[in-house]
């Protein structure tokens, strides 16, 4: 038996309190403002205790129902693949990122392009007064994984120890968050989840 495996199994009824605390400890939490009752509107207890930290953090990753719609935690993001259509989702995907690394990557000036007849887009920004033009395929309405992975190549390339990662939900969708090396270990050793670097 799998260490990830036997981990899951001890944390089936780990209480949803107790979840956000040990998510807590790892540099995940939710938005201020935000607590355990916004969660409980979109599943009970029981949901949270029988698919522990996944639920979770893919709740803390979405989107607030209310407008603005912000999301309920700026340390985690559940993505969706089919996420672009037209001008200004890049853009979206882009302060995502930037939100998800804290003050790492203080991008600006950001803009997009779409030009659905040669099937490209471009996504445009500057970086402490550097410029960064990045081409994306334009596949129906996926997201051009390449963008994920040059925002993971550009993190790590700035001073700091904080990477990108992720976690495939199995579906076509993922959670993405930021963490150190040393919260990335915690993360994994007590979640039980396959959590991996974004590369």
């Amino acid at each position: 038996m799998s260490v990830s495996l036997l981990r899951r199994l001890m944390n089936r009824n780990m209480t949803l309190y107790d979840q956000l605390d040990a998510l807590a400890e790892c540099g995940i939490a939710p938005r201020a403002g935000v607590g355990s009752a916004e969660l409980l509107v979109r599943h009970g207890e029981r949901e949270y205790e029988t698919s522990p930290f996944k639920l979770l953090l893919s709740e803390l990753g979405a989107d607030g129902d209310e407008p603005p719609h912000r999301p309920l935690s700026d340390d985690v993001w559940h993505m969706r693949a089919e996420c672009i259509s037209r001008d200004g989702d890049y853009v979206k995907v882009a302060y995502r990122m930037a939100k998800l690394a804290s003050d790492a990557l203080p991008i600006e000036l950001v803009g997009d392009e779409f030009d659905l007849r040669r099937g490209v887009a471009w996504l445009f920004f500057s970086l402490h007064g550097e410029q960064y033009h990045w081409p994306a395929k334009i596949e129906e309405r996926w997201i051009d994984p390449m963008i994920l992975s040059r925002f993971a190549a550009l993190l790590e390339a700035q001073p700091g120890n904080r990477r990108y990662i992720c976690l495939d939900l199995g579906g076509q969708d993922c959670l993405l968050g930021c963490t150190t090396e040393t919260q990335f270990a915690d993360l994994r050793k007590r979640t039980g989840l396959a959590i991996e670097w974004l590369g």
